[in-house]
């Protein structure tokens, strides 16, 4: 079972969730575009949209993960800690269809629980265990071939951003959902960042991912429909739960291990609401679930 596989077959069981959720593994979603669902010329332009913001996002992302490689090359451990923080966040808005690039997604992002040998698992790689080399071993020596071949899937999943028939509605909701249930069900354990302890800048991109796909599509409803405004409102309480931890001009957030149970359950309940206004746009529009 892939990572995807494994998070969204696990969220399908969330209490509360499973009534109004797709079936969300990332099997699903490819097995969805696949089947080259016929969307509206009005959806097609909605998903268009929303992927050429993820275009965008992942040419911000080359050179943050260039300057990384860089860093730990230096061997100035300082200086990788700071360069990995700071290459974290377009990735992590571009998750929000990593369904549609299962194999570049496993490269960049999956963690060692996805592979049958874990940590020490050959085909464990990406940011993660790049993390564990650096703010857990302080290997830079051990992290720098992986930093190289982290460089070389961002430069691939930027070509597979342009193959047009990856993505569809059904996808872009479908990856909205499982990621605002994602946030609430499974990160929220501080499993996302456990070595850099960065899980709140994973949550905030999250959601600024997730923002950025639902905009052309609130666009097409309508600006002024109250289902539309109760997603824009839930997104703004989602985002406002994490300003207290982040500083003006500065990417990094607070540690997540200083949060208390009571701050970490605000965060998943503004996630899960904001999952559940998504719900509804989607219903309305006629996507499929």
């Amino acid at each position: 079972m892939n990572r995807r596989d494994m998070i969204r077959s696990s969220l399908a069981g969330t209490v509360g969730a499973a009534a109004m959720m797709p079936a969300l593994g990332a099997g699903s979603i490819k097995k969805s575009r696949l089947r080259k669902l016929d969307d509206s010329a009005q959806v097609k332009v909605a998903v268009a949209s929303g992927v050429d913001y993820f275009k965008r996002r992942c040419d911000d992302q080359i050179p943050t993960v260039i300057a990384l490689e860089q860093a730990i090359a230096s061997k100035d451990l300082a200086a990788a800690k700071l360069a990995y923080i700071e290459s974290r966040p377009p990735y992590e808005e571009i998750e929000t269809i990593a369904g549609s690039f299962e194999d570049s997604d496993r490269d960049i992002d999956a963690r060692p629980y996805s592979f049958d040998g874990g940590e020490d698992d050959p085909d464990f790689r990406g940011f993660h265990k790049i993390e564990n080399l650096i703010f857990a071993e302080e290997d830079l020596d051990a992290a720098h071939p992986y930093a190289v071949q982290l460089v070389e899937s961002i430069k691939r999943l930027r070509g597979e951003l342009d193959e047009s028939d990856r993505f569809n509605a059904e996808g872009q909701f479908g990856g909205m959902v499982a990621l605002t249930n994602e946030l609430s069900a499974k990160k929220i354990s501080s499993e996302e960042e456990t070595w850099s302890d960065q899980s709140l800048l994973i949550f905030k991109h999250n959601w600024l991912g997730v923002n950025s796909q639902f905009i052309p599509f609130g666009q097409m409803v309508g600006a002024d429909k109250p289902s539309v405004i109760a997603v824009a409102v839930a997104h703004r309480d989602a985002m406002n739960t994490l300003k207290p931890y982040f500083k003006p001009g500065v990417v990094a957030a607070a540690p997540y291990s200083g949060l208390s149970n009571r701050e970490r359950r605000a965060i998943a309940d503004a996630s899960n609401r904001y999952r559940d206004a998504i719900i509804v746009v989607r219903d309305e529009i006629g996507v499929p679930g």
